[in-house]
Parts: structure tokens; sequence; C-alpha cells
């Protein structure tokens, strides 16, 4: 009888975007590798307190030894606070923790000025504490997160990375007349930098900008200001099978979010061979370019920025070298390791 896993996620009801993609793929992946996998997802909400600790509570709540009168033989918790759960035979892959009351506290999405701030803080240490030293193994999924997990809490984790969902589709193709960015439209994400930064190359560079989220009207409304709308394409959300060809034929991507956990951005442009330009304090995209060899890290400046994309967009050579340097990094990222990891316990 085939050994039941469940892969457990938090859900925030009407949003996707990389942690669903991370769960979508790994119940694939399992399934593929003649385990039976399924997918268990609470809602999840984190405003007001009450909602948040509702939240934490009913992960703990849950019995999951058994369905249907058959063992869970292994259970896998990914986002806060899936990773809750209890059961014999957990496993923990933390995509993420609640950042607001840890590396973000301070911010404005931080916990710092909520009312009460600092015991919900406390209390959602408390609770990673507890749920994750129950684990048999924690990973993360990525240094940037293990790091930041061993920072806060004192656990340590290993690193564990995965490929980007349409791996295996990515291809090169022309280094066009475009830089790329992929992803939802989030403050942290900083395409309103990319767009400064474009205003800066004298009308030399366009953009294409692929994803949805609440920056869209802002972003749309700074390529008017700045006078660029005619350089930018924002395209929306973007299927699947129209992805590799959008990173095949521009000539860089960006992605410089705020100290983001992993990124999927980076690894789909490596894997289609191109430069990436980044920030010094992206976090995740710089366990994987290296500056003046792949890509170029950045300050969090528009002029840096823009002086970058006009040395890319001036040498297609030189794209096609970092891009094939993007390759090599990531080339040996495969579901196969994840998989043999995640099921250790087994």
């Amino acid at each position: 009888m085939k050994k039941k896993i469940a892969v457990l996620h938090a859900q925030v009801p009407f949003v996707h975007g990389g942690a669903e993609l991370h769960v979508y793929a790994l119940k694939k992946h399992l399934i593929e590798k003649g385990f039976d996998a399924e997918i268990i997802q609470l809602p999840y909400k984190w405003y007001p307190a009450n909602s948040l600790y509702n939240s934490m509570l009913a992960w703990r709540m849950l019995d999951l030894s058994e369905s249907n009168g058959q063992k869970i033989d292994l259970v896998i918790g990914t986002k806060f606070p899936s990773y809750g759960a209890i059961h014999e035979n957990k496993v923990a892959w933390v995509i993420h923790q609640f950042r607001q009351v840890y590396d973000l506290y301070n911010t404005n999405i931080g916990y710092a000025g909520v009312p009460d701030g600092s015991h919900i803080r406390d209390h959602v240490k408390k609770f990673d504490k507890q749920a994750l030293q129950e684990a048999k193994s924690v990973y993360a999924n990525s240094k940037n997160v293990a790091n930041r997990l061993e920072r806060y809490t004192g656990i340590a984790s290993t690193p564990l990375y995965h490929p980007p969902m349409l791996a295996g589709q990515y291809k090169s193709g022309e280094y066009g007349d475009y830089i790329l960015s992929v992803g939802r439209l989030d403050p942290l994400k900083r395409n309103d930098l990319l767009l400064r930064a474009i205003a800066k190359t004298n009308g030399k560079i366009r953009a294409k900008i692929a994803g949805k989220g609440p920056e869209l009207e802002n972003l749309k409304k700074l390529a008017v200001t700045l006078k660029i709308e005619s350089q930018i394409d924002f395209l929306g959300f973007v299927p699947d099978e129209e992805l590799p060809d959008l990173y095949a034929n521009a000539f860089g991507v960006y992605f410089a979010p705020v100290d983001e956990d992993y990124g999927y951005i980076t690894l789909e442009a490596f894997f289609s061979q191109k430069p990436v330009l980044t920030c010094i304090d992206s976090g995740g995209p710089l366990e994987f370019v290296k500056d003046a060899e792949n890509g170029y890290i950045c300050e969090p400046d528009d002029e840096q920025l823009a002086d970058a994309m006009v040395k890319l967009y001036e040498n297609r050579n030189m794209c096609k070298k970092f891009g094939a340097n993007g390759l090599d990094v990531v080339k040996g990222i495969t579901w196969d390791h994840v998989i043999q990891e995640l099921t250790k316990t087994l």
C-alpha cells in the first residue's frame, strides 16, 4: 500500500502566489514518486489579532493521525502556521514564518505599532518554537529563511532548494530589447524602483511586467509621471504556457525584492539563461546571483540599476555569458533530491 503523505498549507483565500505553487508542485512530485499525497489546507487570516490566534489554534486542533480509517504516514508543514499541526511523524519545510513579528516587526507592515503587538510577537515565537521542535526534521526553502529561523528562534534547519514550477520548459531564445519582471505586484517587490531606473536610461530600454497585485495602479500612475508609459508593458496575469517565451526573449530579468525568502524568479531566469539584476538587500536571490558573473547586485538605487541595465542592454555577448553562468548555478536543483530528503522519516 502506498504511504500517505499530507502536505499542509495555510491558504489566504483568493490569493495564489509562490507558496501555492510550492505546495502544488510538492504534491505532484510526491505522487510521481509513488506516494499517495494530498494537500490539506485551512483558510488563513492574520488580522485582527484574534484571527491570528485562531489560525494557530486551528492547526493545533486537527487530527491528522488517519483519514477514512487509513493511517497518514507523514505530514509536511510548510507556511506558518501549518507546521503547528501535531503528528507523530511531522517534517517541516518552512517557506516563511510570520515575518511581521520578526524581521519586519518595526516596519510599516510590522506589529510594533499594533495594539498589544509585543504580546502577539511573543505568542507567535512561542508557537514557532514548540511546533518546530516537535518536527523530526526541519528544512527551510532557502539559506535566507534558515538564517532568519535560527536568528529569531534558535532553531537550526537545513536549506532545501526546489526547482520552479515549469522546470524543464524554460529555454534560451533571443536577447531582445526588454527587461522582464515577473511576480505579484506588491510594494516589497519594488517594481517602482525598476520604473525609476528605466526612466534614467534615456529611452533605451523597455520593460515587460508580468503579474497582478495591489501595486498595479500605483505603478501605472508612476509610469505616466515618469513619462515612460510607452516603454512599459503591464501584462497582467500571464498563463504558464506563455511564461517560458517571455523569459526566453528578454535580455535580462529584474528581481530585486526586499529580503525575499527564496524567489522562483531567480531560478526561472537562470534556467532561461538570462542575467539577473537584484539588490544587496534582496535576500534569497543573493544565494544564486554573483555580481558581474551571472548578473549585477546593486544598491537599491535607481541610477545604479539604470547603469547595470544599460551595460547588459548594450552588450548581448555579456548577457549570453552571464546567462550560461547562471544556468551552471541552478542546473543541479531537482525535485528528486527534495523528495528524498522530505521522506527520510518513512
